[in-house]
């Protein structure tokens, strides 16, 4: 199937809001033009290599085996040569019209506005909160989208301010001066992404589908290109202007605006604490920029102002008592009819009717439904009858509805349910079984409870997502087994399900599974892998028998499908022997610190779409390795130490995981303390920074991460609370003090209006590229320890290249 609608209605999009930066005075007609002949040029260029391979292999009969693929991208590129070739025709047009006419060369230079310094603070203070807010709630969005996996966090991460730094580099070429014009842009841009964000997702998506990674990282790039464009070119121009008409320093501006930020993180975090659901909040935000912007440059009259603040008033109570998130559920939910959506700090809750079925959804994925016998009896009985007497079970996350029934048909007299969802654990108390007196609801990090935990139990059940995430990764970890061993009585049973059970598993899948697999052969005796609607590996210190039919007739539990009715214990065995064959001991094991299984996910996960695996690496070398080529040599350490504590604040946030293990309420603390430092850093003058120069600043940074780097494995002897809290703060404020600082340090030296934003361009790019780098590549590759001493490289690269001139 060739995506002809979908290509041809992105060229659209896309060349309307490159004219529509030209109309606005963001770029000249000429650059314009200029991006979308290269993309001609580039169509042409892979579209003709791809019909060459496909001619000789015709002609000469070659045995070329990507001969598919080849056609498939001959065909879409075609596609996109055509769009933008009638798009080509369509300028041409007027060329014989005017081919004896003489030209005027039309560029407008106005000069800016003047206006005052609190009104220019204000401005970037506006800026950075509103973009920020935008930033945080479309995150939410995009991650429910597109799967949530720790690529996907990267791609949006760096999209976002790689987007941002081509907005930045546009304002350095940009005769656009007004401000009443630049902040009407911006506060219209949000409206503009929440767009793209909808109709997008109905083009590039099928109902109950997760998008390949290609098509997720295209997808994030066109739903952020007007707001993070936009966004960018505005705190640019603002900051030039800032310096223009009051002297201010750039470091300056950038505190303000980071000041924004921090304030942004705390309100947004609050929030969405409960308060509001996301596009309740999203749609304030917007409306508070909007308000802002005519209040401040448009609306002259104090009546008018008076009456457009009682307008927005009402529309304001009208957003907050409202549930307009059913509306945006439903388009984005278009298989069901959403009937309730609450967003709480983990995710988003949607209830929907099918056909007159009830199903829950969390974060736009199947959670609870009716019939779904297969599933819930694997969950349960293949645990379940390897235990002779299970007095206490505990079910870590799953669905409480539907696994309930079936343990209660054990002799069990205590049930621990772990879920960290608040909302989604009161959900499922209101269901039926849920009344029982046997069961014990625990609204806590799992990780946590069960390190801390020590109450023993008969058997443990964990029924997680795969370990697709960072922090789901910490639960298919050496580290995790022990502590389960240890709340497991003598012959305990534990049973975890790292992934879907395919009848091939190929080299990806088994690399993903052997990891864990060997995690678990280092803590338990014996491992058994069981091949069902999931793979299940069943872990225990006594003897495992996969019979399960067997054992079923002999405890006398009824079911529908794990019964012989159904199962054939010789089958299960065989394919059981078979699976533990294919697994790989050389594998290394998953651990905490070294979250190999992460990076196996991400593998498997590329090769169920493997004609997209190059597209999508040229792709990401375009977008965020590339742009490393046009920094200019001055801002070269500004690049690398930008980049280096982008993964550094993933590091952070990994290790806080690790430690005190739920992040959410706690992630808030450290963005802002890295924020701070970066505010302190570029804002204020401190002496006993300023004494050092840039490079010295560059060294101290580099044997910062190195030292942390060298006792990271030490910071674990801390325990949960206030001491590790409070350390992994100040470890993030400190690499922020002085980054900061070095951007402070190099736009007070840059002469011109165009150098400050070159050098908040490079920040942008640093960043994009450590943010990928390290969640994507680095910390699940190579492991954390390494992944800082790859930042203190970063530095250093941007040491030698940008102050050593030999």
């Amino acid at each position: 199937m060739y995506h002809v609608i979908g290509i041809g209605s992105t060229a659209v999009v896309l060349y309307l809001i490159s004219y529509l930066f030209y109309r606005i005075e963001y770029y000249s007609l000429s650059f314009h033009r200029k991006i979308w002949n290269t993309l001609l040029a580039v169509s042409f260029i892979i579209t003709a290599i791809a019909g060459l391979f496909m001619a000789l292999q015709v002609t000469y009969k070659w045995n070329i085996p990507f001969v598919k693929s080849i056609l498939k991208w001959h065909v879409e590129f075609g596609i996109g040569m055509a769009i933008t070739g009638v798009i080509h025709l369509i300028w041409h047009l007027s060329y014989f019209k005017e081919i004896f006419q003489s030209r005027e060369n039309k560029i407008r230079n106005k000069n800016s506005d003047k206006i005052s310094s609190t009104e220019i603070s204000y401005n970037l203070f506006i800026v950075g909160f509103v973009s920020t807010s935008i930033q945080l709630l479309f995150i939410r969005e995009m991650l429910n989208i597109a799967g949530g996996y720790e690529l996907i966090t990267g791609i949006f991460l760096g999209s976002w301010l790689i987007l941002s730094a081509a907005g930045a580099s546009i304002s350095m070429i940009s005769h656009l001066s007004d401000v009443k014009k630049i902040n009407l842009i911006f506060s219209l841009s949000p409206f503009v992404s929440l767009f793209f964000l909808l109709i997008f997702s109905r083009l590039f998506l099928n109902t109950g589908e997760t998008p390949s990674f290609l098509v997720s990282m295209i997808y994030t790039l066109i739903v952020l290109i007007p707001i993070c464009v936009v966004s960018g070119f505005t705190f640019t121009r603002l900051m030039s202007i800032a310096r223009i008409n009051n002297d201010s320093a750039p470091g300056t501006s950038f505190s303000i605006e980071t000041a924004g930020g921090i304030a942004s993180g705390i309100i947004i975090s609050i929030l969405t604490h409960g308060l509001l659901n996301t596009y309740q909040t999203l749609f304030l935000i917007i409306l508070l920029s909007i308000t802002y912007t005519l209040i401040t440059f448009y609306l002259i009259n104090i009546k008018a102002k008076r009456v457009f603040r009682i307008l927005m008033a009402v529309l304001f109570a009208g957003i907050i008592i409202f549930n307009i998130d059913i509306i945006f559920r439903q388009i984005l939910l278009p298989g069901i009819k959403v009937t309730d959506s609450k967003d709480t700090p983990y995710g988003n809750i949607s209830r929907g009717n099918y056909k007159g079925e009830q199903s829950v959804y969390y974060n736009h994925r199947l959670l609870t439904y009716n019939d779904d016998v297969v599933e819930r009896e694997e969950n349960i009985h293949y645990a379940m009858l390897q235990s002779n007497s299970p007095e206490k079970v505990i079910l870590i996350s799953g669905s409480l509805l539907n696994n309930l029934p079936e343990l209660l048909k054990y002799p069990v007299k205590e049930i621990v349910y772990v879920e960290r969802d608040p909302v989604l654990a009161n959900i499922e108390k209101s269901r039926p079984y849920s009344n029982s007196n046997k069961l014990i609801i625990e609204n806590e990090d799992a990780f946590s409870y069960i390190r801390n935990s020590m109450e023993m139990a008969d058997v443990i059940i964990l029924l997680t997502p795969p370990p697709s995430t960072l922090l789901l990764n910490r639960y298919y970890t050496t580290e995790f087994f022990h502590y389960v061993k240890k709340r497991l009585k003598a012959d305990g049973i534990f049973m975890c399900s790292p992934g879907p059970g395919d009848n091939y598993l190929n080299k990806e899948s088994i690399n993903l599974y052997s990891s864990i697999y060997n995690s678990l052969e280092d803590v338990f005796i014996n491992v058994k892998p069981v091949i069902g609607n999931k793979l299940y590996l069943i872990s225990s210190d006594k003897e495992i028998s996969v019979s399960f039919c067997q054992l079923a007739d002999i405890k006398k539990i009824k079911n529908t499908y794990v019964s012989s009715d159904y199962l054939s214990d010789e089958l299960i065995v065989k394919k059981s022997n078979e699976v533990t064959l294919l697994f790989d001991n050389k594998i290394s094991q998953n651990r905490s610190a070294f979250p190999i299984a992460s990076f196996h996910f991400q593998s498997y996960f590329f090769s169920s779409n493997p004609g997209e695996k190059v597209p999508a690496l040229i792709l990401m070398m375009i977008l965020f390795a590339i742009p490393a080529f046009g920094i200019k040599r001055r801002n070269m350490l500004m690049y690398f130490s930008a980049s280096a504590l982008a993964g550094f604040e993933i590091l952070i946030l990994l290790t806080l995981q690790l430690i005190v293990g739920n992040m959410y309420q706690l992630t808030g603390l450290i963005i802002a303390g890295l924020m701070s430092g970066l505010a302190i850093g570029a804002g204020f003058e401190i002496r006993l920074i300023s004494k050092f120069s840039v490079r010295v600043q560059g060294l101290i940074l580099i044997f910062y991460y190195l030292f942390f780097g060298l006792f990271y494995n030490s910071i674990f002897a801390l325990k949960s609370g206030f001491s590790a809290i409070a350390f992994l703060i100040f470890s993030a404020f400190v690499p922020a003090l002085f980054t900061g600082r070095i951007f402070r340090e190099i736009t007070g030296k840059s002469e011109g209006l165009s150098a400050p934003s070159g050098v908040y361009s490079s920040d942008l790019a640093g960043s994009a590229l450590g943010f990928i780098l390290m969640t994507g590549i680095a910390i699940p590759a190579f492991g954390i320890q390494a992944s800082v001493f790859l930042m203190s490289g970063l530095i250093f690269a941007g040491f030698l290249l940008g102050t050593l001139r030999n």
